[in-house]
């Protein structure tokens, strides 16, 4: 079979809509393995429970478990994208977004690319320990997976995955959890304004560590913290790497959040860290509700408004406005 009549049965067993056929094409080309291992039956759920995953999700992902003679179509998709992570394993940057699978598939297209994962798992941990990474530090890295299910799970009303794109990079040595922030090695992917008064500006193309902010506190002393302990380890374990920069993309760094916080707050201090570049961002408001409430826009007449973030951002929508992701930038070490 040639690849466009290939890609094509794909698509239609999927019910994959046309703008998605370029990137199943560029699926087509990735090296596959001679075959995908998944983890048996039996150590399944441990591996699950390591990962963080909560006992409701972990036996429909065993029930859910992808056959080559059953699921040919999801099987195709499973093994180029384990392949993809496994030969781009310790590269940085983003990979192709990986097809949107309806969830009216059924379980086992909810939970493929837990699968993906899952088989992945003993490649990114070779990877760690190539790198000298302690165990414990890798463990906590990879069970990002069970935080993202369950943010799926408050967000549907069932198990699933939709952040695999983001959990592509967990699983492949580009990110790591250190204190209470996460850490992307990257490159700068843009240009910045070297009349910034700034004496160091970052190029394209130079290392850097991006910012990544989980549920939790932003308390300057956590903050501290988490960049004392990522000064060490990244100097440590990828001493081939400049990384002389921080970046974040987020909507934290919104500026319009000033209009609502003291300027003593934790966000605004945090804030206060980067140099924003200039330019209007993305706007999202969608995915800041979802990240913040762990509820779909929809559901705003019906999301909570206890703390003055909460109300902030509920009342910035609701007055017609737009919460926008901005990029910033601060000299690593400075």
């Amino acid at each position: 079979m040639n690849q466009f009549h290939e890609v094509a049965q794909i698509a239609y067993a999927l019910r994959l809509p046309p703008d998605v056929r370029p990137a199943l094409e560029r699926l087509a080309e990735v090296r596959t393995s001679a075959a995908v291992r998944l983890p048996a039956p039996a150590e399944t759920d441990d591996l699950l429970a390591r990962l963080g995953v909560a006992e409701a999700d972990r036996s429909e992902i065993v029930a859910a478990r992808p056959s080559l003679d059953k699921q040919p179509a999801l099987w195709w998709l499973l093994n180029r994208c384990h392949s993809l992570l496994v030969n781009r394993m310790g590269t940085v940057g983003a990979l192709d977004p990986w097809p949107v699978l309806s969830r009216e598939l059924g379980p086992a297209a909810r939970y493929l690319y837990v699968w993906v994962f899952l088989a992945t798992v003993e490649h990114v941990r070779r990877y760690h320990l190539q790198r000298g990474i302690p165990d414990d530090l890798s463990w906590r890295v990879l069970a990002t997976l069970g935080v993202q299910m369950a943010n799926y799970r408050a967000l549907y009303g069932e198990g699933g995955l939709h952040t695999q794109d983001w959990l592509t990079f967990h699983f492949r040595g580009a990110v790591y959890a250190l204190g209470g922030l996460h850490f992307e090695r990257q490159r700068i992917w843009c240009d910045v304004d070297r009349q910034s008064g700034v004496w160091t500006v970052p190029r394209r193309g130079d290392h850097a560590l991006g910012l990544h902010i989980p549920e939790g506190s932003l308390a300057p002393d956590m903050v501290e913290d988490a960049l004392h302990r990522a000064r060490g380890f990244f100097a440590r374990h990828f001493p081939d790497e400049d990384h002389r920069f921080a970046t974040c993309v987020s909507w934290l760094l919104d500026e319009q959040l000033q209009e609502y916080l003291s300027p003593a707050s934790n966000i605004l201090t945090f804030q206060r860290r980067f140099h924003l570049i200039p330019s209007s961002g993305s706007n999202d408001n969608a995915t800041l509700v979802e990240f913040l409430f762990k509820r779909p826009l929809s559901k705003l007449d019906a999301l909570p408004s206890t703390t003055t973030l909460q109300r902030a951002v509920i009342g910035h929508i609701r007055a017609g406005r737009t919460w926008t992701f901005r990029t910033g930038w601060f000299v690593w070490g400075a």
